[in-house]
């Protein structure tokens, strides 16, 4: 297998240069020698095969037990009612949400569940709670 060179691919037909460019020592023919400046020194050829880095013995923190959480079932007329009290239209909340009106209409009229991005811009902006735990929730439906 004929050697290649390292800048343009081609084939070293010659005897190989060996030039630095930008930094870089680079085994090259003798066209793209001109690009940067000759170094002397034995032209070697690596025949070492690249070895992975060696993991050690990685072990993930255990989980911790999170409660689980879940947008509370009212969630639209707490949005509505919240923005209401702050004198915000929906075009101004989804202004400062940087969300479409369209997206704040479809909220506070369930059409949409927001997603945990969402929630978590409307939970800081209008200061209102949308996630419960859902072991309060399970313990709210068991009495239906």
């Amino acid at each position: 297998m004929k050697a290649a060179c390292e800048v343009c691919g081609g084939p070293i037909r010659t005897a190989p240069n060996r030039v630095e460019i930008d930094g870089a020592v680079m085994v090259v023919c003798n066209g793209c020698s001109k690009l940067g400046r000759s170094v002397s020194g034995p032209i070697l050829r690596e025949t070492h095969a690249v070895r992975p880095i060696q993991q050690a013995n990685y072990r993930p923190a255990p989980k911790v037990a999170e409660p689980e959480y879940e947008i509370d079932p009212d969630y639209n007329v707490m949005i509505r009612q919240a923005r209401e009290k702050m004198g915000l239209s929906q075009e101004d909340l989804g202004r400062i949400l940087n969300e479409k009106p369209s997206v704040i209409r479809m909220v506070e009229s369930k059409k949409l569940k927001p997603d945990p991005v969402l929630t978590r811009k409307l939970t800081h902006h209008l200061k209102v709670t949308l996630l419960i735990p859902l072991s309060e929730l399970e313990g709210g439906k068991t009495g239906i």
